[in-house]
């Protein structure tokens, strides 16, 4: 069975949803309104739709209700205020209530009918009586989501220690598993200071230029190690990562600046 499937982001760095796209006529960038289970919501088309064979029939994709118009448009933005409101509201029944929770986030469905509280809390919290409280003060279906520190970070926004936006508030669409081995490779000062993140946790950049430093230590020559060059041999005295360049020192005294692919290593299969 063929269907028309488009990928649908429905808030900014969110990963794609595929959604059944039946018949209608959409390309990039267009926005639609799109059935999901916890209610109506507005996406907007990130790939543009393509006929797959559906090989697992059980599996039914959220379906396009349908392109959205100026007023579906409209009322996302009004709904912006609402989403203000219940986070004050929520952060404020919270405090009441003396839960240890971070919240950070609250957004209404399209059609109003659900609000979901996204919050942080270091273990598992009893929100019951928080739903309760905002049930009735909100008049509508409250889901309370528990997240990661990662992810309350990502909502929360805010500046890396680069002083640019957050990745994962900008661009990052799902979060990679980050090791101190990445930074220990890109011989970065090891500090708990240092290496964390807005979220407390590893920061993200670290896996982003591991892969090349990993590929351009393994050919970078030890310290002391005998090297042959266009110059002849010599003794590798410093090793330049960024610029993947070795300086050696001959016999003469002269020291100069070789790129990686301009020498030839001795000890390369001992190494």
């Amino acid at each position: 069975m063929m269907e028309q499937v488009v990928g649908i982001r429905f808030r900014k760095s969110e990963p794609l949803a595929y959604v059944n796209a039946g018949d209608a006529q959409l390309h990039l960038h267009d926005y639609v309104v799109v059935q999901t289970d916890q209610g109506q919501e507005l996406g907007q088309v990130a790939r543009e739709p393509q006929s797959l064979v559906s090989v697992q029939p059980e599996q039914v994709l959220p379906l396009l209700v349908r392109k959205a118009a100026r007023s579906d448009l409209q009322r996302r933005e009004e709904l912006l205020e609402s989403e203000e409101r219940a986070l004050r509201l929520a952060r404020n029944k919270a405090g009441q209530l003396s839960l240890k929770m971070k919240i950070v986030d609250a957004h209404y469905t399209l059609d109003a009918a659900r609000v979901t509280i996204t919050f942080g809390a270091e273990g598992r919290v009893d929100f019951r009586p928080l739903l309760q409280e905002l049930g009735a003060a909100l008049r509508c279906r409250v889901n309370l989501r528990q997240v990661g520190e990662r992810e309350v970070a990502r909502l929360a926004g805010g500046v890396g220690r680069c002083g640019r936006t957050l990745c994962c508030t900008t661009w990052m669409t799902k979060f990679d598993a980050v090791g101190v081995r990445m930074a220990k490779e890109q011989e970065l000062p090891i500090s708990a200071e240092g290496l964390a993140g807005g979220c407390g946790r590893l920061r993200c950049c670290l896996r982003f230029e591991y892969e090349q430093y990993r590929r351009v230590n393994q050919s970078l020559p030890r310290i002391g190690e005998e090297v042959d060059t266009p110059q002849g041999p010599g003794k590798v005295i410093v090793g330049h990562r960024l610029k993947e360049t070795v300086s050696v020192h001959y016999s003469n005294d002269t020291v100069l600046d070789w790129p990686l692919a301009e020498i030839s290593r001795y000890s390369a299969s001992n190494s």
